[in-house]
């Protein structure tokens, strides 16, 4: 019998009802993650969430959106999205040759749907986000 997922309110209107999201919450609920980093692309922009997975019940889970980053490559060039995101963006990060921008909590349909405006996003690939990612997303305010 497969896991039976709850999605919160949020993340109902992230439209993620592909095949790759269902087995990566699958792997994840089977490998105990209590977290789930889910990326994919939209136009030209890696678009990639964090998910928060909860046990409700027996092979019942509660799956919130904790967090967004958008990726994009340290060359591209500054327009109106690029700005979007630097305008909501709580975190910016360099890693490599790529630009992550962290998104607000509160923020993330409205960027979300702001840059990829047919909600469709092709999501490819998963993983365990890193305690960095975790970070930027959490809600607590971090002073150093």
């Amino acid at each position: 019998m497969s896991p039976f997922y709850i999605f919160s309110e949020k993340l109902e209107k992230l439209n993620l009802k592909s095949t790759i999201v269902v087995t990566a919450l699958d792997s994840a609920t089977g490998l105990g993650w209590d977290y789930l980093k889910l990326c994919g692309y939209c136009r030209d922009l890696e678009f990639c969430l964090i998910l928060s997975i909860s046990p409700m019940s027996t092979r019942n889970y509660f799956v919130n959106v904790e967090g967004l980053y958008v990726s994009v490559n340290e060359d591209t060039q500054i327009d109106q999205k690029i700005m979007l995101l630097f305008k909501h963006a709580n975190y910016i990060v360099k890693e490599g040759h790529k630009v992550l921008f962290y998104v607000k909590k509160e923020r993330l349909l409205g960027v979300y749907y702001t840059l990829c405006s047919s909600g469709e996003v092709n999501w490819i690939n998963y993983d365990y986000p890193s305690s960095e990612e975790l970070e930027y997303v959490s809600e607590e305010e971090h002073y150093d």
